[in-house]
C-alpha cells in the first residue's frame, strides 16, 4: 500500500529511535560504513545520510512554503471597457459623437440602445520584441493610441516596450485628444479647451468626469505609468488545501439547516496512526434544532485509542446562520397589504479603501461585469471626510464626524445606540435588517469605540465573527485577517449577504455587509479577490436578489496612505471611492425619470449625504412612510434619484476645501514666503492641539514638538468660480521626529491675513506604534510618542 506523506516521516523515526537505544556505542561519534562502488568494502563516512536526508527534507519544506504564500505578478492586465453616456443626455459621448466619429447613427440621434457602443478602453502594453506580435495587441477598431503620461504619439503597430497605455475606442485623431502631463512626477491632464461651463446641457470635455461651473473633476488613467510601478497583480491563493469537514445546506423555504458532515474528507484531518474519536454531539449529518440561529461552532476530536483520555481538536469550524425571526416575521406582515406600492429591498455591499480607479485596475473582472450588466455609476462621488466611520455616519444618520459624536458618543458607553440609524427607519417600516462586517478588532462602530451595547439589526454578524476570530487559524496579509479557517474571511460576510437576501427574498430587507481585510493596507491586495467578487455578483443575479433589490455596491474612500498617496492619482483617488447601484427592471419601468436622473447624475458631483437621502426616497417610494428629514449636516443635499444641479460646489454640498476634487491645483513655489507661512500655520495648529490634550497619554510617556522636516509638495487652487476672498493652498510636507509626511490645505483670507485648516490634516504614510501613548484617535496621526520618565 502507498504510504502516505506523514506515515512516512513517522515510521522510519520510530524506527531510528529503536534502533539508537540498542546501539547507543555509536552515538559517541557522526560515522557510518557503508560498501564501495559494490565491491564490497567497507570504509568510514564521517557525514552519513541522515544530514543529506535532513537537507533534502528541508529544500523541499521550502519550496512548498514559496509557492503557497508567494504573491504573483500578471504581466498582463484585462481590458475594461467603460460605457460612455447615453446618446440623448450630456457627457463624453455626446462630443465624441459630433467630433470624432463618422458614425452616421450619432449624427441622426438615434436612440440609446439602438446606438453602437463607444468606450474608453484600458488596455496594458505588455513589452514585446515581435513588431507584428505587438500590433495585433494594440490595435482595437479605429482606435487611437498614446502612452498614459507621455506626450509623444506612437503609431499602431510600432509600439514596442511601452508601459500600460489608454486607448480611446471613439475613432479621434490622437492630436486632438488629451495627453498627460507631469507635474513632480505625478500625472497632470491638461484641460484642451479654453472655454468655460455655461450650458449644462453642454457635454462633459474629454479628460473629466464633472464639468460644470462650481465644481471640474479630473478623469485620469487608472493605468498611468508612476501607479504601475506601485501595484502588482496578485493571485488568489486558497485558504486551506483541505476541504472542511462540516458545510451547512439551508432550506429558505422550510427554515431547515443541515449540517453536512463529509466523512469522505476525514483522512485529510485524521493520520493513519490515529483513531477517530467522538465529534461533539454528532458524527452524521443533521438538521439544527430552531433554537440555534444565529451560528454554530463545530469541533470535532481524535484520540490514538477509543479509550484515550488525552483527545486533540483535529477539526474546528465556525457557520454563520441566517434564520427568520418570530418578532421580525410578525413586523413585516404588520405592514403587508398596507399599501399597493412594491417596496424596494436594499442591499449595501461596501469594500474598504477603494477608489473608483483602484476598482478598475484591481479588480477589471468586476468592473466590466458591472458595466456590462447595466448598473448606474456615480463618477463623481465624493467623500465628505478622513476614513470610514465619518463617511458612513453621513450615509447612515446624515450627519457629520461633529454632530455625531455630539447626538451619539460611541465613546460613552450605549450612547451609539441613540443615534438615528437608516436601519431603525427601514425596521419600523416592516423591514427585515441585517449588518456584517468582518475584522472585528477595527469594526466601523468597535474601532477605539464602545460599538452596541445592544444588536442593532434584526442579524448581526458581530457574535459569530468573535467566535470565529478566536476559535479559527488565521493567515494575515498586511496585518489584517485575510484568511480564517478554511475560507477568505471576507467569504463570511458576502455569504452572509447572499444568506440574508435569500431568506428575505419575498419580504422587503435593508443590510449592510461591509469588508475590510482585503483591500484596507495596499493597492494592490484587492486584485485576489477580483474573481470571487465577480462570483458573488453574479450569484445575486442567479438568485433572484436583483429582481426585488436596490443594491448599493460602494466604498468609503480610496486608499489613505502608501507611496501611491504622493502622486496626483493617489490625491484624487483617496476622496473618489466607486460607488455603482442597481435597480431592477420593475423599478426602472416604474419610474423612468429615476432612471434618467441617474444616468446624468453619473457625471454630477455627488457624497455621501446624498446616499443617505437616497435611502430615505427609496421608505418614501414604498407608501409606508412620507416627508422624512434630510441630512441635517447638509441641507442641501438630495437624493440621487433627482437629477443633481450642474451647478453644484462643494461648499454646497458639505465637502470641505480639503477633500473637494473640484478644484485645479497648480505648483507653486515652495520656498515661497507664503508657503512657507502656512506651513509653519499648520505646524503651530497641530502643536497646540497635542499641548491641549497632554493628559491623553500614557502616563510617563508624552507626544514629541513637532517640527519642519522637508516640504515635498505646495500647489495653490484655482477655483472655477473664480474671484474668491480666498486663496486654497495644498501642502505636502515631512515632519519630525518620527518622519511623518503630512497633507493639509490651508486657506488664506487675504483681507484679515488670517489662515485656516479647512477639513483635518491627512497622515500619508504609517505610524503604526509611533503614537501607542495617545488615547485620542484623530491625534495619533500626529503624536510621536517619547517617554519622559526613565522608571
Amino acid at each position: 500500500m502507498k504510504l502516505s506523506v506523514l506515515q512516512t516521516l513517522l515510521e522510519p523515526a520510530t524506527s531510528l529511535a529503536v534502533f539508537s537505544k540498542k546501539q547507543r556505542p555509536q552515538h559517541a561519534t557522526c560515522t557510518n560504513n557503508r560498501r564501495d562502488n559494490g565491491r564490497g568494502l567497507l570504509h568510514q563516512d564521517k557525514c552519513g545520510r541522515a544530514p543529506v536526508l535532513a537537507l533534502g527534507l528541508l529544500f523541499c519544506i521550502t519550496v512548498y512554503l514559496y509557492f503557497t504564500t508567494t504573491t504573483w505578478t500578471d504581466t498582463t492586465q484585462m481590458i475594461v471597457t467603460i460605457p460612455a453616456d447615453d446618446a440623448d443626455l450630456p457627457g463624453p459621448k455626446d462630443q465624441i459623437a459630433t467630433k470624432c466619429t463618422n458614425n452616421q447613427a450619432h449624427a441622426s440621434h438615434a436612440r440609446a440602445d439602438e446606438l453602437p457602443l463607444t468606450s474608453n478602453r484600458i488596455i496594458p502594453i505588455v513589452p514585446q520584441t515581435n513588431a507584428s506580435t505587438t500590433a495585433t495587441t494594440t490595435t482595437v477598431g479605429n482606435a487611437a493610441v498614446f502612452p498614459a503620461i507621455n506626450n509623444n504619439h506612437i503609431p499602431n503597430g510600432t509600439l514596442t516596450n511601452v508601459s500600460p497605455t489608454v486607448v480611446l475606442e471613439n475613432g479621434c485623431n490622437p492630436a486632438t485628444t488629451d495627453h498627460h502631463s507631469t507635474v513632480a512626477g505625478a500625472p497632470l491632464l491638461t484641460n484642451t479647451t479654453t472655454s468655460e461651463p455655461h450650458d449644462p446641457s453642454a457635454p462633459v470635455p474629454k479628460g473629466f468626469i464633472v464639468w460644470g461651473p462650481s465644481c471640474q473633476i479630473m478623469d485620469l488613467s487608472p493605468l498611468a505609468k508612476d501607479v504601475m510601478r506601485l501595484f502588482s497583480k496578485e493571485r488568489f491563493v486558497s485558504c486551506s488545501p483541505k476541504q472542511p469537514l462540516t458545510t451547512i445546506e439551508q432550506n429558505f423555504d422550510n427554515d431547515t439547516v443541515l449540517v453536512r458532515f463529509h466523512h469522505d474528507r476525514m483522512d485529510a484531518f485524521v493520520p493513519h496512526y490515529m483513531r477517530v474519536g467522538e465529534c461533539i454531539a454528532f458524527n452524521e449529518s443533521f438538521l439544527l434544532p430552531p433554537s440555534i440561529r444565529n451560528g454554530v461552532l463545530i469541533r470535532c476530536k481524535a484520540g490514538v485509542s477509543e479509550s484515550s483520555k488525552s483527545k486533540k481538536a483535529i477539526y474546528t469550524n465556525v457557520h454563520a446562520l441566517i434564520r427568520p425571526q418570530p418578532n421580525v416575521r410578525e413586523r413585516i406582515d404588520k405592514f403587508n397589504g398596507r399599501t399597493e406600492k412594491r417596496p424596494l429591498s436594499v442591499l449595501m455591499i461596501g469594500i474598504d479603501s477603494i477608489s473608483r480607479l483602484n476598482l478598475i485596475r484591481a479588480m477589471p473582472h468586476t468592473a466590466q461585469l458591472l458595466y456590462d450588466m447595466g448598473w448606474f455609476e456615480l463618477k463623481g462621488y465624493n467623500k465628505i471626510d478622513d476614513n470610514t466611520y465619518p463617511n458612513l455616519m453621513a450615509i447612515l444618520t446624515g450627519y457629520n464626524n461633529s454632530l455625531a459624536y455630539s447626538v451619539c458618543n460611541p465613546k460613552k458607553v450605549g450612547q451609539l445606540e441613540e443615534c438615528p440609524f437608516m436601519w431603525k427607519y427601514f425596521a419600523d417600516n416592516g423591514y427585515a435588517t441585517a449588518y456584517a462586517e468582518d475584522e472585528a478588532s477595527i469594526n466601523t462602530f468597535n474601532y477605539h469605540k464602545y460599538g452596541f451595547v445592544t444588536q442593532p439589526t434584526d442579524h448581526y454578524f458581530r457574535p459569530v465573527a468573535l467566535a470565529a476570530e478566536k476559535n479559527l487559524s488565521k493567515k494575515m496579509k498586511n496585518s489584517l485577517t485575510f484568511c480564517l479557517g478554511y475560507q477568505n474571511y471576507a467569504d463570511y460576510i458576502y455569504q452572509y449577504a447572499l444568506d440574508f437576501a435569500s431568506q428575505y427574498r419575498n419580504d422587503p430587507y435593508f443590510g449592510l455587509f461591509w469588508t475590510n481585510t482585503f483591500s484596507h493596507n495596499d493597492i494592490s491586495d484587492p486584485s485576489s479577490m477580483d474573481l470571487r467578487m465577480k462570483y458573488y455578483i453574479e450569484r445575486l443575479e442567479e438568485r433572484g436578489i436583483l429582481n426585488n433589490s436596490m443594491v448599493v455596491f460602494f466604498s468609503d474612500h480610496g486608499l489613505r496612505f502608501g507611496p501611491v498617496r504622493m502622486l496626483l492619482t493617489g490625491w484624487l483617488e483617496e476622496r473618489l471611492p466607486f460607488n455603482f447601484i442597481w435597480l431592477p427592471d420593475w423599478f426602472r419601468e416604474e419610474h423612468p425619470e429615476i432612471v434618467q436622473a441617474l444616468k446624468i447624475n453619473r457625471n454630477r458631483l455627488t457624497n455621501p449625504y446624498d446616499l443617505h437621502a437616497t435611502l430615505k426616497h427609496v421608505l418614501e417610494l414604498s407608501g409606508r412612510i412620507d416627508n422624512l428629514p434630510g441630512p441635517l449636516s447638509c441641507p442641501n443635499c438630495q437624493s440621487i434619484f433627482v437629477e443633481a444641479p450642474w451647478n453644484r460646489s462643494c461648499e454646497e454640498t458639505a465637502i470641505e476645501s480639503h477633500w473637494c476634487t473640484c478644484a485645479n491645483f497648480q505648483p507653486i513655489d515652495k520656498r515661497s514666503p507664503m508657503v512657507q507661512r502656512a506651513i509653519a500655520f499648520v505646524i503651530d495648529y497641530v502643536n497646540r492641539d497635542l499641548e491641549d490634550h497632554r493628559n491623553s497619554t500614557t502616563s510617563n510617556y508624552a507626544c514629541a514638538t513637532l517640527s519642519l522636516g522637508s516640504i515635498t509638495l505646495a500647489k495653490m487652487a484655482h477655483e472655477p468660480k473664480g474671484t474668491l476672498p480666498y486663496k486654497d493652498y495644498l501642502l505636502i510636507f515631512e515632519g519630525k521626529p518620527g518622519g511623518g509626511k503630512f497633507e493639509s490645505t490651508v486657506r488664506y483670507y487675504q483681507e484679515r491675513d488670517a489662515f485656516e485648516i479647512t477639513g483635518s490634516i491627512s497622515r500619508l504614510n504609517e505610524y503604526a506604534s509611533q503614537s501607542e501613548c495617545m488615547h485620542i484617535d484623530y491625534l495619533r496621526k500626529y503624536c510621536y510618542c517619547q517617554r519622559t520618565k526613565l522608571f
